[in-house]
C-alpha cells in the first residue's frame, strides 16, 4: 500500500512500571495506528518515574517510524 510515515504514540508509565492508555496521536491510515499501538502496548514493563525518590506515573510520547523496505 505504500504508507511510510511517522506515528506519534502517547502512553503512561504506571507506578509498577507497566504500560496503560495507549494511544496514536496522528495518523497515516491503512492499520498503522493500531499496529503502533499493539507494539507499545505488548511491551515488557518500563522503568518507572521517579520524584523525590518515590515511584510516579509518568506520560510519555515517542515516535514509531515505519518505513518500506527498498
Amino acid at each position: 500500500m505504500g504508507v511510510e510515515g511517522k506515528i506519534f504514540v502517547q502512553f503512561i508509565i504506571n507506578n509498577d512500571g507497566t504500560i496503560s492508555d495507549v494511544i496514536a496521536i496522528n495518523e497515516l491510515g491503512s492499520g498503522v495506528e493500531q499496529e503502533a499501538i499493539r507494539i507499545v502496548a505488548n511491551s515488557p514493563a518500563c522503568n518507572q518515574g521517579r520524584q523525590r525518590g518515590k515511584p510516579v506515573k509518568q506520560r510519555m510520547v515517542i515516535p514509531i517510524f515505519f518505513k518500506l523496505a527498498p
